[in-house]
Order: structure tokens, then sequence, then C-alpha cells
């Protein structure tokens, strides 16, 4: 930690003690190193010590080389020479933050000046001083795009052991001991730098012990379908003090086992689960993948242009995805297959195009290399309900035409046999009707059909008196062309009237299911004595009301999958229910987006 490029940790660059003087206003007594830090009566310099003129708090200071006693703590071996070559800032442009006004006092205030930022703890004391009160600040310097998290525990640290010294003992505001803050600064600036830490004896029941411990920024929030990997042996640092729940947790994270399948697994609640895994990610020596499906996609980041040619990638990437005693592929056949993975196109679509069975590759492994490595990412699927708009003010909606009241729907159509004389010499608008209701009693005849029906009444008296005979041609009339009324639902039943065998009574089933609805078999019972004979009865396929409201296109597969605790191959049928599609793909009104 000598360098800044070298380390995590901000480098301390200067480190000074600031005070109120009763007759100069603010001022820096001390600095470390010297002569950096510019004022208006040019470079301050740090060997000086106020003596008094009276009492331990003196009410006028003169400024005089200081005589320092033997002390426990070590002062500097030799003095710093003034360099005005290389100047951090001048102290009267920040001097109202240092020595801030009462408001600030006892808060953290960090202020920037040019290239440097300074961190600081300004105090004040109330008591028997000249103006009533006593202010002091011991200062940390960095560089301006540093980051201070890390520190600002030790600046309120130091100054408040400073704090309880001076109401104790009047540590600071005496000459007879304020010359020992040289050496503090001293050994802060020394010690942090190269070890980031220290220990200092101030008197004999006060001392500052100090430790820097690296900031790391808060982990992402843990969600139930995120699938721990771990980054350390877990089996070489866990110890029987641990907390109960980590103890289990970890001992489930395999890079396969999601979230919720790791609080199943280790019989703990789901919400001490996620915090146990928020903590490892804390202090990073974990990491969180995607749920591994033969169903995901996978496409390359743009990072696959230079680290293809990192010699660490080309070394762990075969040892690791390669199965026990299988031969390890070289890198070139590994990052074409890499380069194979795109949008549209699933993991399993790609292993049957390339047969990476063959080659021994454990194909999650591979996948998952990927991802942490940096170099490809998971495509996911964003389902999106599609529901139709309502129609707006004053527009008519669009509604089929009404069915006749009292009209109910055939079970099956039988077509009633007509007199040869009626076929030759009659209308056909004339003629008996064709159709009757499967359920009337015998010879009740059903009310005027439609028009649809008409029609389909005239084909097939046509198709019979073409089976009887060529016609003469006296008896052969055509019929007017008319306009049919028929709504979709009638062209659908005669549709299903065609296809029907004639001579057969039992009425042909409707498919108003989708694809993948499951059909189940049932007995249908034709009388007494009579042998059952299985007929298909259509179930619609039972989906939760809960996924309705989900599909809005913020949330994606693996987070409902990982909701309703089901595969993708369950989720893509119910999608197909849901929009009414036709499957294999169309899901009808449900969209898919790919992200």
């Amino acid at each position: 930690m000598t360098g800044d490029g070298d380390s995590f940790l901000p480098r301390l660059q200067s480190v000074f003690y600031a005070r109120f003087d009763e007759l100069r206003g603010p001022e820096i007594a001390y600095q470390v190193p010297e002569g950096l830090i510019l004022s208006a009566a040019g470079p301050i310099s740090g060997a000086t010590s106020p003596i008094p003129s009276g009492s331990s708090r003196a009410s006028s200071v003169a400024f005089a080389p200081p005589s320092r006693p033997d002390s426990r703590i070590k002062a500097s071996p030799q003095k710093r020479s003034r360099s005005t070559s290389r100047t951090l800032f001048n102290f009267d442009d920040v001097s109202r933050y240092i020595i801030a006004q009462s408001p600030l006092c006892g808060r953290l205030v960090t202020c920037t000046a040019g290239r440097c930022k300074i961190l600081g703890f300004p105090v004040e004391l109330q008591g028997n001083y000249e103006r009533n009160y006593f202010r002091f600040n011991v200062c940390f310097v960095f560089d301006a795009s540093a980051d201070l998290s890390c520190y600002e525990p030790v600046v309120r640290k130091v100054n408040r052991v400073l704090t309880s010294c001076e109401e104790e003992s009047s540590f600071l505001s005496s000459s007879e001991t304020s010359f020992k803050v040289y050496a503090i600064l001293e050994q802060l600036y020394e010690d942090l730098n190269s070890y980031s830490e220290t220990s200092i004896a101030i008197d004999n029941f006060n001392s500052i012990e100090l430790k820097i411990f690296p900031f790391y920024p808060n982990p992402p929030p843990v969600n139930d379908w995120m699938v721990p990997v771990a980054l350390v042996n877990f089996d070489k640092i866990i110890e029987p003090n641990w907390d109960l729940t980590m103890a289990k947790v970890c001992q489930y994270i395999d890079g396969s086992n999601h979230v919720a399948r790791i609080a199943n697994l280790a019989g703990c609640d789901i919400v001490l689960t996620r915090q146990a895994i928020s903590h490892l990610l804390y202090y990073q020596v974990i990491m969180t993948i995607d749920i591994f499906q033969y169903s995901n996609m996978y496409t390359l980041r743009k990072s696959i242009q230079w680290l293809a040619d990192e010699a660490h990638v080309k070394e762990e990437c075969g040892a690791y995805v390669s199965k026990e005693g299988r031969a390890v592929p070289d890198w070139p056949k590994l990052l074409h297959l890499y380069s194979r993975m795109r949008p549209g196109k699933t993991v399993f679509e790609w292993m049957q195009d390339h047969d990476v069975r063959s080659l021994g590759i454990d194909v999650r492994r591979f996948a998952s290399f990927g991802v942490i490595k940096g170099f490809l990412r998971r495509v996911h699927r964003w389902p999106i309900l599609l529901v139709d708009e309502p129609p707006q003010p004053g527009q008519k909606p669009a509604t089929l035409p009404p069915s006749p009241s009292g009209r109910k729907r055939a079970s099956s159509l039988t077509v009633a046999p007509l007199a040869p004389s009626l076929r030759s010499r009659r209308r056909i608008s004339e003629a008996a009707p064709a159709f009757a209701f499967a359920h009337s009693p015998a010879g009740t005849v059903s009310p005027p059909p439609r028009a649809a029906e008409a029609s389909l009444g005239s084909l097939r008296v046509r198709v019979g008196a073409l089976a009887a005979g060529p016609p003469s041609p006296r008896t052969v009339r055509r019929e007017p062309r008319r306009h049919s009324t028929a709504t979709p639902a009638s062209l659908f039943e005669i549709a299903q009237a065609l296809a029907a065998p004639p001579a057969q009574h039992a009425a042909r089933p409707r498919l108003s299911r989708s694809p993948s609805t499951p059909v189940i078999k049932a007995q249908a019972n034709a009388g007494a004595g009579a042998t059952a004979t299985p007929v298909l009865v259509s179930q619609p396929l039972a989906y939760p009301s809960a996924l309705v409201p989900l599909l809005d296109g913020e949330h994606h597969t693996d987070e409902l999958c990982c909701r309703f605790e089901v595969g993708w191959p369950t989720l893509e049928r119910w999608l197909v229910a849901m929009g009414e599609g036709a499957g294999d793909g169309d899901f009808g009104k449900v969209l898919i987006i790919y992200r």
C-alpha cells in the first residue's frame, strides 16, 4: 500500500492540526509533511509550538522553538525542510470550513481545494478559555478523486480521543503537552500509509488505536432466483463459531442451487437466507449468476475482443469446463463454441447443432465460466400480456351479429330425406326443412334455418341429385344468388357438418382448447347393455391467476419460474394457454421480449 496505483485505499497526502488562535484567528499549528500548505504569510511550518504567558489555558500566545522533553511519543528524527515547489492548497481559502462555526462542529466536514480533498471533524469545547471556547481540528488531506469512506471513522476517532485528552488534562491548550501533537501527526501519516493501522499512546490513560478497513459498496439486492457461486473455499475458512444460518447456507453453495432452493435444502427461513447471501456478497467471497436451464439463451459481450487473448482465460477455460476423465478441448474450439451462442437459439439447440456432448464439455460450467469472466451474458425472456384496448368515447364497438333468441346449438346435425318430386320441381326455399335437432323428438321439425344452414342444405341437395342421375334440362332451375348473413360461428358449424359422416349421429367434438391443453379420456354411457367407448374430453389448462398481473414486461421468466416453483416448459404452456396461441413459439396474445 505504498503507491497510489497499488492500493485499494486512498493514500494520505498530508495531516495537519488546526486551531483558533485568540489573536491570529484560524491557523495551522502543525502539519506533516511540512511546507505543503500555504497561507497569506507564506508556507506554514510545524516547527513551532505555543508557549503560554500565564496559566495552562493561555490568554496570549507567543511562538518560540519548542523544547521537547523526553516522552514516550517518538518525535521526528529530523526536521523536514520547507518546500515551496509543491504545494497542496492555500489554507486561507478553506479556513472557514476547517475551523468551522458552532453548527458544523461535531460533524464530519469534507471540502475540496484544487486537486485535494480535505476531511476533518471540527470540535468546539466550552470552558474557561479566553473566548469561553476552544476550537481545533485534525484534518487529513487526500487526492480530490479519492473515496474517503474508509477514513471517515478514523478522522472521527482521532478528534474524539484528542477531545477527551483536552477535557481531562488540557492536552491541546497547555504548552507543556501541546507540542506532542506533532509527533502524533507524524506517526499517523507514516503508519496509516504504510500499514493501514497504528497504535499511539498519548498519556497514561488515553491512546489512539486505529485500523483502516477497506470500504466495500453495498451489495445488490438478493433475489430468490439468483445462483451464488463461491469465489473461495468455504471448507477452509468456515469456523465452529460462525452464525448457524451462515454455516448451513454455505454448505449448499455449489454454483447450481438458487437462493430459494438453498433455503429449502438448509431448512432456513428465506429472509435469513437472503441476508446471509447478502453478507457474503458484501465481503466479495461469492458472486451471483442466473439459473442454468437448457432453454436459456446467451450472447457474447464486447469484452470478448480483448479477453480472448488473455492468458489466464485460455488456461482456465479448458480445465474448468471439461468433464472428469475427458480430453481438454483447445481454446480455439471453445472460443468457436462461445461465438455460436446468440439470441433466439437455446442451449439445447446449440448443443444439437454442434454436437457438444461428444466433446466432453460440461455445458453448465461452460456457460457459467463465460458469465463469471464477463464475456458472456444471459438473454432473458420478458413476457407481456397484450390486452384489447377499450373503445374510444363515441366509437361504436365492432361486434358480431347476435344469434336468434332462444336458439341453442345442436350437438349433431342430420339430413332429412327429400321426395324425388321436390328435387326437380320445387325451389329449395319451398322444400321441407332439411335440418332437425338431435335432441328434438322424432317427427318434430326445427325452426326455419338461417342462411348458412340453407346454403348447407342446398349443397347436400345438389349432391343427392347428382347421385340419383342426370336430371332433364327442363327440371333444372338455377338458384338465385343470395347474400349470406352467416356469422363466423355458423361458418365453423358448416365446416364441422361437412366433415362429419352423414349416417353418424354422434357429435364430433369441437377443438375448443389450445394444442398444449391436456386431453382426458372419459367413458360415455350409451345406454343399458351398451359397450362403453372412450370419448375425448377437452380440459382447459389451469394456470395460477396470480400470474396474469405479472405479465407486464417487468418480470422475466426466471423470476416467474422461481415464484411458482415450475420450470420453463410448464411456464411456456401456461403462457400459450393465456395467450390462446398455437404453441411451438406461438404465444398468441403474450408477447416475449428478449433482452
